[in-house]
């Protein structure tokens, strides 16, 4: 049994500007995540402001989703407009530009309820809400209730019950040793350690169900199961039989017993890389983990 722990909340400094210049430097890098990357971009902006504002107020639970609805939702939603694709920015100018208070306050709660919805509604309320869970910090739970299932415990946020969105390898302090793991959560961002070799969607612990995914190139010492098949390198190299991985710094972590996966982020290969950023860019990753019947513990918020 993993022990539960609290998130670390000591980041030295307001996380947005590296988030924007690592975004910035990935879009010029990944052509075909320019647009997430693009939209990414105008939301970090919003996002920011939420952020500070929130700092400053004192929130009661029941007052947080109208909160988000009237300060957060419709800049969001205006930056979608401007930034996004085609049939997003059409969809959301149709159906959310210029909801009532109340059908925008209804599309936070049952986000906050963890109802169904569709991929935009999920979207909208996720990119509206996270910079505020964000900005409350260790309050953030109270958003939900601050109930959390106690049999997933062990593997959600330990501030708001959250799925982590992705996993981390911090870069090691000394060069033979190995970083520890830790996950960051889809919802308020927050990050906690978390067992290299234990499945974060199951806790599966049985090594041989346990598999690793990797672009071919990647440096075999960072893996421990199966390399990816198929997937090019980069396309700047002069010689395609020997292109190298386009994400040597990222891997899939998948589990054979409860078919789910994560993205993990080493740090010590890329001390740059920002891991819900870099998550993002990953689209040939989740696609391979996809066509191999695995799916991701939870969407990204470009719904990947």
């Amino acid at each position: 049994m993993v022990q539960t722990v609290r998130a670390d909340r000591t980041a030295p400094a307001p996380p947005w500007v590296a988030r924007r210049e690592r975004a910035g430097a990935l879009r010029e890098r990944y052509p075909f995540a320019r647009e997430p990357l693009s939209l990414y971009l105008a939301l970090v902006d919003v996002q920011q402001a939420a952020w500070s504002d929130a700092k400053d107020e004192v929130l009661r639970p029941e007052e947080f989703g109208a909160y988000v609805a009237v300060r957060v939702l419709p800049d969001i939603i205006e930056a979608t407009v401007t930034a996004g694709p085609r049939a997003l920015t059409d969809l959301v100018r149709r159906q959310f530009a210029g909801a009532s208070p109340a059908v925008s306050g209804d599309l936070v709660r049952r986000w906050l309820d963890g109802e169904e919805q569709t991929p935009a509604e999920r979207y909208l309320a996720r990119a509206s809400a996270s910079p505020v869970l964000e900005a409350l910090g260790d309050r953030a739970g109270e958003a939900f209730g601050g109930a959390r299932r106690s049999e997933d415990a062990d593997r959600c946020c330990p501030v708001c019950g959250g799925l982590p969105q992705c996993a981390f390898i911090a870069a090691p302090v000394e060069s033979l040793a190995s970083g520890p793991r830790s996950l960051v959560c889809s919802r308020c961002a927050a990050v906690w350690p978390y067992p290299r070799l234990t499945c974060a969607a199951c806790g599966e612990q049985d090594s041989t169900k346990l598999t690793v995914l990797s672009e071919e190139g990647t440096e075999e010492r960072a893996l421990s199961g199966s390399a990816v098949r198929g997937l090019r390198g980069r396309s700047d190299s002069n010689d395609p039989g020997q292109a190298p991985p386009r994400f040597p710094h990222m891997r899939i972590d998948a589990c054979t017993t409860c078919s789910r996966y994560l993205l993990s982020i080493d740090l010590g290969r890329d001390p740059r890389a920002v891991p819900i950023v870099d998550e993002l860019a990953a689209i040939p990753l989740d696609l391979y983990a996809v066509e191999r019947g695995f799916t991701k513990v939870v969407p990204n918020l470009m719904g990947a």
